[in-house]
C-alpha cells in the first residue's frame, strides 16, 4: 500500500479546479435539489480523481500546461498561471518540485527567526524589491538603505 502512488502523477493544477467545480456543482445540486447537476458533478469528481491516479504522466502533464496557458489568459487568474512552469519535473511529486521546496524551507526559517526576534527588531519590506529587512526596534525615524538593491526609504522603527 505505501507504493500505491509511486508512479501516479498525483494531484495538479486542473485536478484542483476539477476537484472545486465539483464539489461546488454537488452543493448546488444538493441545495437545489437538480439530480442532473449533482450526476455530473459526480462525473468531474471522477475524473479528477482518474487523473490524479493515472500513470501517463506525459498526457497528464500536457493536459495540466494546456489549463494552465488557457488559465493565464483571464485577467483573475493570470497571476496564479502565468507564472513559471507547471511543477512537473520529471521525479518525485507532481507539483512544485525542488525550487518550491527551498522557497518554503525559507520561509519557515524567516518566520521563526522572525518570531524569535520581534521584541528587539522591526521587520520591514523592501518597497523596491520585496527583501525582507529587519531593522533595530524603538530607535525612531532612521533612514535604511536595502542591502539587495541600495534603495533608500525613511521609516519609524
Amino acid at each position: 500500500m505505501q507504493d500505491f502512488m509511486k508512479d501516479r502523477y498525483g494531484v495538479d493544477d486542473l485536478s484542483c479546479a476539477l476537484g472545486a467545480l465539483g464539489v461546488v456543482l454537488t452543493l448546488v445540486g444538493t441545495i437545489f435539489n437538480l439530480r442532473v447537476v449533482s450526476i455530473v458533478a459526480l462525473a468531474i469528481l471522477i475524473v479528477a480523481l482518474l487523473r490524479s491516479f493515472s500513470k501517463n504522466r506525459d498526457a497528464r502533464y500536457s493536459e495540466n500546461a494546456a489549463f494552465r496557458r488557457m488559465m493565464a489568459k483571464l485577467p483573475f487568474a493570470g497571476e496564479r498561471f502565468g507564472g513559471t512552469g507547471s511543477g512537473y519535473r520529471g521525479g518525485g511529486s507532481s507539483r512544485g518540485g525542488a525550487g518550491s521546496t527551498e522557497q518554503l524551507k525559507r520561509q519557515a526559517r524567516t518566520a521563526k527567526k522572525m518570531w524569535k526576534e520581534r521584541k528587539t527588531k522591526a521587520f520591514l519590506k523592501c518597497p523596491n524589491c520585496g527583501t525582507m529587512l529587519s531593522v533595530p526596534r524603538g530607535k525612531g525615524k532612521i533612514i535604511v538603505t536595502c542591502p539587495k538593491c541600495h534603495a533608500r526609504m525613511e521609516t519609524k522603527s
